[in-house]
């Protein structure tokens, strides 16, 4: 009988990887700021509406269109882990994201922060793909 080895996906950390306690708190703080990212906006509606120009009845786009961005995300983006290298996956995700929330704090005009806005939440699965890509990174014995 003899036993086959697969091949190494390009999901598939590196041999030698472990995450250090530091690494593990480096990742949460990361999910956390990522994904708070798509609910800072809600307790500033008023003042954003007001300033971008958005008429009072259509406020609730801003946080809409966050949402939208990031349902389409989880549906278009987060699949690809499985297909690509997670770890260049989250860097482009990462920079897109830092992209767009660059866009969002420039925009003069309501159509380009709402464009931002759902680029945004497009962006921000970044952390539906680092949560497991950091799974695969932990020791066997902490992951239960």
């Amino acid at each position: 009988m003899s036993a086959s080895l697969a091949p190494p996906s390009a999901t598939a950390p590196p041999a030698d990887a472990n995450l250090s306690p530091r690494q593990v708190l480096m990742v949460a703080i990361a999910c956390g700021v990522i994904v708070a990212n798509l609910y800072f906006a809600q307790p500033l509606i008023g003042l954003i509406q007001g300033d971008i120009h958005l008429p009072p009845a259509a406020a609730g786009f801003i946080v809409t269109l966050t949402q939208i961005g990031y349902g389409l995300g989880l549906l278009l983006i987060v699949p690809l882990g499985d297909l690509l290298e997670n770890r260049r996956l989250i860097i482009t995700a990462l920079l897109s994201s830092l992209l767009a929330l660059l866009a969002l704090a420039s925009s003069q005009d309501a159509s380009s922060f709402l464009a931002a806005a759902f680029l945004i939440g497009l962006t921000c699965v970044s952390a539906q793909v680092l949560v497991p890509y950091a799974a695969q990174l932990a020791p066997a014995w902490p992951r239960g």
